[in-house]
């Protein structure tokens, strides 16, 4: 059987916690099931630091595009993906997933680096400098 926080069991309301805590006897399927697991932790994850923000916009991308890894960890974990997604798109749409201004100042800073380092000319790079300063300005206000 899989172990899960309280908390997370508590977010994920009786459908997918049911899911998610039925004793799977093949290794491989609890193995992709703790991957899942982990997933929906990060994607809860209300923590304002830097790091943890980035793995929970990560997830949370991760359930949203629902793309072949996606559908492929749900299969492996003998879980259906379509299941597993229409929960998650409930969780968002109750607001128990939500970025806060802090954790979207993080992904906005993010964003603004991969434009930096992606940048073609000096130029390029000074004006997306400017606009870092600037996302850090509003981080202190």
């Amino acid at each position: 059987m899989m172990t899960c926080s309280p908390n997370l069991l508590k977010n994920l309301g009786i459908k997918l916690s049911m899911e998610l805590t039925k004793p799977k006897l093949v290794p491989e399927h609890r193995l992709f099931q703790a991957i899942l697991v982990q997933a929906l932790e990060d994607a809860l994850n209300p923590s304002n630091f830097k790091k943890e923000t980035y793995w929970k916009d990560d997830a949370h991308r991760w359930f949203l595009e629902n793309s072949k890894d996606f559908q492929d960890v749900c299969w492996s974990a003998d879980m259906d993906p379509e299941m597993i997604r229409g929960e998650y798109l409930k969780l968002v749409k109750n607001k128990k997933i939500i970025f806060t201004k802090l954790q979207q100042h993080w992904l906005n800073y993010r964003e603004l680096y991969r434009l930096y380092r992606e940048a073609g000319s000096k130029e390029e790079r000074r004006e997306i400098k400017k606009r870092i300063v600037e996302e850090n300005l509003k981080k202190l206000s």
